[in-house]
């Protein structure tokens, strides 16, 4: 009796099968991968990869000023709030995002890509306003906003100041971000960015603290300590 196992084959007019035709398909499709120069993505998840500087003067090697050990990419679990420093100026909010590499490199996948791109895509702009100002490496760079609950709100970029033990340090330049920054004044609600170029003197090792005018944020050593714990871990996780 003929067989009634119905996953056999249905033949085509031209005798040839369904599954000679798959396979004949994934030649000529690895065929056409190989003449692109193309690989075949992986069946598995892979760490995230950080964002690449195409033509900018930003890349990794020009931050690898410390002794500290870069972590990978793709392990840490920090948010960005936890890495920001904070200041309350009446109804002001100002917020400070280092962007060092082995800072922001400690955050979530998400957060690290979306903080990386920032400096990365204005990465020769900032080099040349570094420049100008007589810096020879990479400058320390923050993500600052300016934010109000109130109806509106003035604000003066240039009175973010860091204060580096018993050194006062001013932006030596303000790359806007948000497209009304330069105007200097919030809508309620409202949230203003930009990058916030500072000397390489700045040292994130040192006792630092932000200052707005009269208003001071909270002392960066507690974010430093979180950072050091978070650093362990990721290499921990990342090691064999």
């Amino acid at each position: 009796m003929p067989s009634a196992d119905r996953r056999s084959e249905t033949v085509s007019p031209a005798g040839v099968t369904r599954t000679a035709l798959r396979v004949l398909n994934s030649f000529v499709l690895l065929a056409i991968a190989a003449a692109c120069g193309g690989t075949a993505a992986p069946d598995s998840p892979v760490a995230v990869r950080p964002a690449v500087a195409q033509q900018e003067g930003w890349s990794a090697e020009l931050e690898q000023t410390t002794a500290r050990p870069l972590p990978p990419v793709g392990y840490g679990t920090l948010t960005q709030d936890n890495i920001t420093i904070g200041i309350e100026s009446g109804t002001l909010l100002i917020k400070l995002v280092p962007l060092d590499e082995w800072v922001i490199r400690l955050t979530a996948p998400d957060t690290y890509r979306r903080l990386n791109g920032f400096k990365v895509s204005r990465g020769e702009e900032i080099l040349q306003r570094a420049r100008r100002s007589g810096e020879r490496g990479w400058p320390r760079v923050f993500l600052v906003s300016f934010f109000t609950r109130n109806y509106e709100e003035n604000y003066e970029p240039n009175d973010v100041q860091i204060r580096n033990q018993s050194f006062i340090y001013r932006p030596l330049a303000i790359i806007p971000i948000t497209p009304e920054f330069t105007r200097e004044r919030l809508r309620q609600q409202e949230t203003q960015m930009a990058l916030f170029v500072y000397t390489e003197d700045v040292d994130l090792d040192l006792p630092l603290t932000a200052v707005y005018q009269n208003a001071e944020g909270p002392q960066w050593v507690g974010i430093r300590t979180r950072l050091d714990r978070e650093l362990a871990t990721v290499l921990a996780r990342a090691a064999p």
